[in-house]
């Protein structure tokens, strides 16, 4: 279909995908910023922030729309846990996941961010916010590339080395696997590596 065959919204749809293309690129050359422009930022910089500014995204607590100040954080992926609704490769219940992890099994559950520290060692981060993630996860699924941010210390409850696996694999890490969209896969650590590794308490 050529792009004069296009509808109305194909179009829409067709010219939103190539503005999240430019924003992405953007973001990865590491001078995009949404909360403010400094003297030194060209015309073009300056129509490419404007452009992310107004590119829609489903809204989430934490998504940093209200809170620019704080950096956003990239993840590997993350993990939702519910009395009655946990990954499908887990072979464990969620009672039993939740003592594996020494978290409450508490019945709103739990949201599980896998990360890296600052020595690139993986980490998984226990939250009580499922809710937020789950408006994250809304996101990725429609091939939206957005974020979180960094959580505050009060609203992580415990820090663990290694990932809780199997995970909903964040864009980036979906990209580095060649995968179309986030999916519910297990990332190499590194490169060299065959899989997560079971989270263990950090000392």
């Amino acid at each position: 279909m050529s792009r004069t065959d296009l509808s109305e919204i194909e179009y829409f749809r067709h010219i939103e995908h190539l503005a999240r293309a430019i924003v992405d690129a953007a973001g990865g050359e590491g001078w995009l910023t949404l909360t403010g422009v400094s003297g030194e930022t060209t015309p073009l910089q300056r129509a490419v922030i404007e452009t992310a500014r107004h590119l829609r995204h489903y809204h989430f607590d934490g998504d940093g729309c209200l809170d620019g100040e704080l950096p956003p954080m990239k993840l590997a992926g993350v993990v939702i846990l519910r009395p009655h609704a946990v990954p499908v490769d887990m072979q464990e219940s969620y009672t039993e996941i939740c003592a594996r992890l020494d978290i409450e099994a508490r019945p709103e559950g739990w949201a599980i961010w896998n990360t890296w520290a600052g020595d690139g060692q993986p980490i998984s981060i226990v939250l009580v916010d499922a809710g937020g993630t789950e408006g994250l996860l809304m996101n990725w699924a429609r091939g939206i590339e957005v974020y979180p941010v960094t959580p505050l210390p009060a609203q992580v409850v415990l820090t663990r080395q290694g990932w809780l696996t199997p995970m909903t694999l964040s864009p980036a890490s979906a990209r580095r696997l060649g995968a179309t969209r986030p999916t519910g896969r297990t990332l190499p650590v590194n490169p060299g590596s065959s899989g997560g590794s079971t989270p263990s308490e950090a000392g």
